[in-house]
């Protein structure tokens, strides 16, 4: 599957549980991301605001009252594959394998 396929997809994943979550600003974020050309698109991927610390979806996504629930387990999933998918090409921002890293650890410990 060609990258910007795989990653649209995540992206479009990424949006139903930010929606699912009413995350509003931060879905909006994503979805202006898809909406604009592929040099928009690439920023966003390598962005602070997917992959940086507070405030950024990697860090806040899917959060209720400042806890982790069901649906943020969720959306760390489908940061896991999109994190790896960019990897894999060397499409990243500087903590996207430490936020990787972070979430398949959680999966494996329960947490």
């Amino acid at each position: 599957m060609p990258l910007m396929t795989s990653v649209r997809e995540q992206l479009e994943a990424l949006i139903q549980i930010l929606n699912e979550c009413e995350q509003g600003s931060l879905t909006a974020v994503v979805l202006a991301a898809l909406a604009g050309t592929d040099e928009t698109l690439n920023a966003f991927l390598v962005s602070n605001e997917l992959w940086g610390g507070a405030g950024s979806i990697a860090d806040q996504g899917g959060m209720k009252d400042g806890k982790r629930t069901e649906k943020t387990r969720r959306l760390e999933t489908i940061l896991i594959r999109l994190g790896k998918e960019q990897m894999r090409t060397g499409k990243v921002n500087v903590r996207t394998a430490g936020w990787v890293s972070t979430y398949e650890s959680w999966a494996q410990s329960g947490i």
